[in-house]
């Protein structure tokens, strides 16, 4: 399942931090051809239409080769520039020809959109980043489909170091069970969940917890006497966009406090996130994890990481 995702402030690795130098063996990005066209003719020109991936394409180097985004790629700022072209439920296949992309990145499930944009000449790569160990494997693949390779190595290599420091933050710690929700939909009792197996439910194990929610479930809508039954010891709630409105986090702040009979409302541990990338498998995976963590454990904001 994939979340509208919106913006927030990003860590963007320079090419430094990449381990890319002059001298090195790959291309200067400025000048890179497309290695999926024949012979290497065309130029790189991407097309970004997931939030996740332009993140991860700037990160690596590439923001001169992305000439599209979708509505929701905002982030990092540079980005926020490009040309929107709608998203894979409504795009404006006329702007997509004006930009003339030679590779577009999308989530797997939109195939429709794929078939379109290979028959208007433009190479199309499906990802999947639903669990962590599958946004590294996306990683890899836009390193090999644009000839970054090296590049892709040491992002990963830099988020994994992101996620063993906040591993080693929490090492020794109790580990409280954890729900982390979205904010109901009006007029339906129900709730969206992290479930179990996803880069969220990942994330939880990361930050030192334990995921509440018992069942192995990609983003399961379930009652309030599921959650009640759960007995989570704290529950975070993700509102982003215009569910992080101040008026907005009050009200869910509110309705939590009605179930007294859960351990986490009765103790005072109902904690509204409002930073959208949280939910974005990307780059910033490490600071995700980082934020958790300390709400998770608040005694950490004391330490010194």
């Amino acid at each position: 399942m994939t979340r509208s995702w919106g913006s927030a402030a990003v860590l963007i690795a320079g090419l430094a931090l990449l381990g890319l130098a002059p001298g090195c063996s790959e291309s200067d990005p400025a000048s890179l051809a497309d290695p999926g066209a024949p012979g290497g003719e065309r130029p790189l020109r991407i097309l970004s239409l997931t939030p996740n991936v332009t993140e991860i394409l700037f990160a690596m180097g590439l923001g001169d080769q992305v000439v599209g985004r979708s509505t929701w790629c905002n982030e990092p700022p540079e980005a926020r520039g490009l040309p929107v072209v709608g998203d894979t439920l409504h795009m404006n296949l006329n702007q997509v020809i004006a930009l003339k992309p030679t590779l577009a990145f999308l989530i797997t499930g939109r195939e429709e959109v794929a078939r379109g944009l290979e028959a208007r000449g433009v190479r199309t790569v499906m990802l999947e980043s639903d669990t962590l160990p599958e946004m590294f494997d996306s990683i890899r693949t836009i390193g090999r489909e644009t000839g970054r390779e090296d590049a892709a190595r040491a992002l990963v290599a830099r988020i994994e170091s992101d996620l063993a420091a906040v591993r080693r933050r929490v090492a020794g710690l109790a580990r409280p069970r954890v729900l982390f929700a979205f904010p109901m939909t009006v007029g339906s009792a129900r709730i969206m969940v992290a479930g179990r197996g996803t880069f969220v439910d990942a994330l939880l194990e990361v930050a030192g917890a334990e995921n509440a929610y018992p069942d192995r479930a990609n983003w399961p809508t379930v009652s309030p006497q599921k959650v009640i039954a759960a007995a989570p010891d704290v529950i975070l709630v993700h509102a982003v966009g215009d569910e992080g409105a101040p008026d907005r986090v009050e009200a869910i702040r509110r309705a939590w406090a009605e179930w007294t009979s859960i351990p986490a409302v009765a103790g005072g541990r109902v904690h509204i996130l409002t930073e959208p990338y949280l939910t974005i498998p990307g780059p910033r995976v490490g600071l995700a994890a980082e934020r958790l963590a300390e709400t998770i454990h608040p005694e950490l904001r004391e330490r010194s990481p």
